[in-house]
């Protein structure tokens, strides 16, 4: 029984290939005269009242525009990298000026806020360390193996 229905399977499914592939060899052919067809419909109906462009808008340019230049990379820079003395010293400059417009503004000093943030950490991690007098305490040995393969 089960015999039967393979083979009627298959043979429904290769009468329906032929099917198939008419239908879609003539789906291709319709839509490709739609292409050729729809260039002369756009052209006729451009000229109809009420569809195209409005009457108030600009004429497109006569001459198209350039693409803009995406693979030109620019030059490569003169300018020379900061030394690691200049660095800090622009750094500590930034921070004295941050500071003098806090004081200026009549705000707490965020230099100030940083190194009491600090020392409280500093404090909480002395408080948390573990004793060194006192030795660690000895790992539990391991049980001795009964020399059985499981």
């Amino acid at each position: 029984m089960r015999r039967r229905a393979v083979a009627l399977q298959q043979e429904i499914g290769s009468r329906a290939l032929p099917v198939v592939l008419a239908l879609a060899v003539a789906a291709s052919l319709g839509l490709s005269g739609c292409a050729s067809m729809n260039q002369k419909f756009a052209d006729s109906a451009s000229q109809l009242p009420h569809v195209g462009l409005s009457s108030n808008a600009p004429a497109r340019p006569a001459e198209q525009m350039a693409y803009p230049a995406v693979h030109d990379v620019p030059p490569p820079r003169t300018a020379v990298m900061l030394t690691d003395v200049e660095q800090h010293k622009l750094e500590t400059d930034l921070l004295a000026a941050r500071d003098q417009q806090q004081i200026s503004a009549g705000v707490p000093l965020a230099s100030r806020k940083k190194k009491e943030a600090a020392k409280t950490e500093a404090t909480k991690t002395e408080a948390t360390k573990p004793d060194t007098a006192r030795p660690a305490p000895a790992p539990a040995a391991a049980p001795a193996s009964s020399g059985r393969i499981y």
